[in-house]
């Protein structure tokens, strides 16, 4: 599913590390930061739990793991319909509006079209989710601030986390608490594996993979827009 931000191009590598910790002992999987699900879909366990704080966003993931279908085509008034009037509307249906027919995936970011005619972006979508669905299919997605997840009982857990990113111009949430957030990682990482993606994470945490890759912040490509990917372990 298409979500500004998302690890689905680089999945192909994250992935096998992170499937590399779990183990028969392992009780589940977590993300609380979930996002279009573009990690959650291709690791394997018997019990996944997907979490976000956006109500629409999970609404429509948790449509696609109960099987929905959705949409071969919506138009852009009706997309600009759902943006205007979200309450009139299946949660489900705005979600998928808002995040899969957006530029970048950035929640209604203005619909995305091809001027040239060559290219029908809904019916990519449209595709797109249908090849997705059956990965999510009994995953449990459930809507919470990561502070919010009951972790009383949470041990030998392999726990995926991908917030928004610290000190980057686009993707930052500014509201964020990225103190309170290394705390907590801090502390499920006594009882639990705990891997964190981000560009950058205070000194007493190790970075066990890392990848220089291109984000793609406007539709201008340059150098500036190069990153360093980074994996991290607080051990």
């Amino acid at each position: 599913m298409k979500y500004l931000g998302s690890k689905g191009k680089l999945s192909k590598e994250l992935a096998p590390i992170i499937q590399s910790y779990i183990t028969p002992q392992t009780r589940g999987y977590i993300e609380p930061f979930v996002g279009g699900g573009n990690m959650i879909d291709k690791i394997y366990h018997s019990n996944k739990i997907g979490y976000d704080i956006h109500y629409y966003l999970i609404e429509v993931l948790k449509a696609f793991s109960e099987g929905w279908d959705p949409p071969k085509q919506l138009s852009e008034e009706f997309y600009k319909e759902l943006q205007k009037n979200k309450e009139n509307f299946d949660p489900k249906l705005v979600g998928y509006a808002g995040f899969q027919l957006s530029y970048g995936g950035k929640w209604f970011g203005g619909y995305r079209r091809d001027k040239i005619g060559k290219r029908d972006y809904a019916d990519e979508a449209y595709r797109n989710s249908k090849a997705q669905i059956p990965l999510l299919k009994g995953v449990k997605f459930e809507r919470k601030d990561f502070r919010d997840i009951d972790t009383s009982n949470l041990e030998n857990y392999v726990i995926y986390c991908d917030p928004p990113y610290k000190d980057t111009t686009k993707y930052a949430d500014k509201n964020f608490p990225y103190a309170e957030y290394y705390e907590w990682v801090k502390d499920l990482s006594k009882r639990n594996t705990v891997l964190v993606s981000e560009y950058w994470m205070p000194d007493e945490f190790t970075c066990i993979w890392s990848k220089e890759h291109k984000v793609y912040l406007d539709n201008v490509s340059s150098n500036k827009n190069l990153r360093v990917e980074k994996l991290f372990r607080y051990i």
